[in-house]
């Protein structure tokens, strides 16, 4: 008796095979209308929206600025940072930070600490 139940069972496998394949084949996913979109990460597209008026042009890390529009981010830790020449946007980071923006049109934002700016930081945030 078992061995005709495994038989029947085999059948109606080997015949039912062929309808779900067919349920399967007929179910496609269509190609999709998304494209792949690629963009540089600069230092303009970084910057906070309190420097939005100065277009950036080099990201620094660390504590002397370059002579171009620097988007120039401190530390953790207490910093000295020197912005120098250019319109630059200063991030100072943690700690007590002492900030001099040099020429140009500067914006200086403070972090956690008590920070001090130089009077030819433009803009001053704390």
């Amino acid at each position: 008796m078992v061995p005709a139940r495994l038989a029947l069972v085999a059948a109606l496998a080997v015949g039912l095979l062929p309808v779900t394949s067919g349920i399967c084949a007929a179910n496609t996913v269509p190609d999709s209308n998304t494209t792949k979109y690629v963009t540089a990460i600069t230092a303009n597209t970084l910057k906070p929206s309190s420097c939005s008026a100065i277009t950036l042009t080099t990201l620094v890390t660390g504590n002397t600025g370059t002579a171009g529009n620097d988007l120039e981010l401190g530390s953790a830790a207490a910093d000295t940072i020197s912005a120098n020449a250019g319109n630059d946007c200063v991030l100072a980071g943690g700690g007590n930070d002492s900030i001099n923006c040099g020429t140009g049109t500067d914006v200086a934002i403070g972090g956690p600490g008590t920070d001090t700016f130089t009077a030819n930081c433009e803009t001053q945030i704390q």
